[in-house]
């Protein structure tokens, strides 16, 4: 569920260029979201991988808005109005094996820091979240 918020959040304008912190927030409200419906405390290695799980499916629905968008015109339009700026960006777009490196790259890139912010933030979540009152 917070994957699935942090992505509509970063399509938002105005509000997607906190992403660092949606992530990092969005890995704390895994972990609060888990505790609040079972009612179980999390050690801080099981917040970070409830974090790191948040920022796969973060990826996911990323990776698919991004699928979408060069699908579309509006994603063709962006990378021909960039080859007409830059003549090197028609070079990389126009040959393949450059293409699908560099794209990889990116994508590897991105998922790197999705995960691990959101890794970080459960950790985070997992360590200083509201505590249970003892009896």
């Amino acid at each position: 569920m917070m994957s699935l918020g942090i992505t509509m959040t970063e399509m938002m304008p105005y509000l997607n260029y906190f992403f660092f912190l949606w992530w990092l927030l969005a890995g704390w409200g895994a972990v609060w979201l888990y505790r609040r419906l079972t009612g179980m405390q999390l050690s801080v290695s099981a917040g970070a991988r409830l974090g790191f799980l948040t920022g796969l499916f973060t990826f996911l629905g990323m990776a698919l808005l991004f699928a979408l968008l060069m699908a579309s015109g509006a994603g063709r339009d962006a990378i021909n109005q960039q080859m007409l700026k830059d003549p090197r960006t028609a070079e990389v777009v126009n040959n393949p094996t450059m293409l699908g490196s560099v794209l990889i790259m990116v994508f590897l890139m991105i998922f790197t820091m999705v995960a691990g912010i959101c890794a970080a933030g459960g950790a985070l979540g997992a360590r200083f979240g509201a505590q249970e009152p003892k009896a």
